[in-house]
Formats: C-alpha cells, structure tokens, sequence
C-alpha cells in the first residue's frame, strides 16, 4: 500500500517573452508621446524692440488683427526703448496698441514688415499728439537710458 501513483510530466521548457506584443507596445508610447508634444507646444515667440520717442511712458499690448484679445506686452519708458524678448507671435497681421493715460493708438503692421525693419517699431507721434491736446503732463523722471547713462 505504499505504492504512489506517480503522473509524468511533459518535459518544461522555459518561455521568452513575446517580442511582437513588446514592439507594438514601444511603437504605440512613441506614437503617443509624438502626439502629446505636438499638442503641447509652446506658441512661437518673437523679440520685439519698441522705440518711444515721446515725453509719456507708453503702455504696449499686441494682438492678431483678426482678433480682439490683447496681450499686455509691458511698458517703455519716456525717451527709451525696451526689447520684449518672448513676446507671444500673433501671426501674419499683428496690431500694435500703444497707450497712455486713457489715450491710445493702433497700429496695423505684418509679420513680414516687423521682419524687415528687425522687429523694432516706434511709438507714433499720433499718440504724443493726443496726450498733448488733453492736457496731459509729460511722465516724470528720467528715462532709464539716461539714469542708466548717468
């Protein structure tokens, strides 16, 4: 009664992994992390120099001309110029405002335009105009250039 009923076993033999469900995984990651990147992308930014020939600070804000939503670009100081580094592009029609104390003046300009005189626009004098008409007084203080210089 001491016999044990012995089942033989096929012989075993160690399993590789698949290697088409591994490929299919890595080529689907790859495909997805292209797809995502694509989607994420920063917008393209531009330098732009903004020369203020006026006796006021200048508030400037940039926006596509086919849309009505500003970007606030920052502010120049009177007799100064200042490059904004990474301003958002807006495209191939961009419109300039250029502002001071409830006055300000737009101006339409293309992409290719800002590109030939190497993206540096200057305030325009309408905007000194309508400031001096108002009565409003000339921004105090020194320019920055002049501070800087002196």
């Amino acid at each position: 009664m001491d016999d044990l009923l012995t089942i033989s076993r096929p012989a075993m033999r160690a399993r590789r992994p698949e290697l088409v469900p591994a490929v299919l995984v890595a080529v689907l990651l790859a495909v997805l992390f292209v797809v995502a990147s694509l989607a994420i992308r920063m917008p393209h930014t531009v330098r732009l120099t903004v020369q203020n020939q006026l006796a006021w600070q200048t508030e400037v804000s940039v926006r596509p001309a086919d849309s009505e939503s500003w970007t606030g670009a920052g502010a120049v100081a009177r007799d100064d110029q200042l490059d904004f580094l990474a301003l958002p592009d807006q495209g191939d029609q961009w419109v300039i405002r250029f502002s001071y104390a409830g006055k300000s003046e737009d101006v339409a300009i293309s992409r290719d335009d800002l590109a030939a005189q190497d993206w540096t626009v200057d305030v325009p004098q309408g905007l000194g105009d309508q400031l001096e008409s108002a009565g409003i007084a000339a921004t105090t203080g020194s320019s920055s250039t002049s501070a800087a210089g002196g």
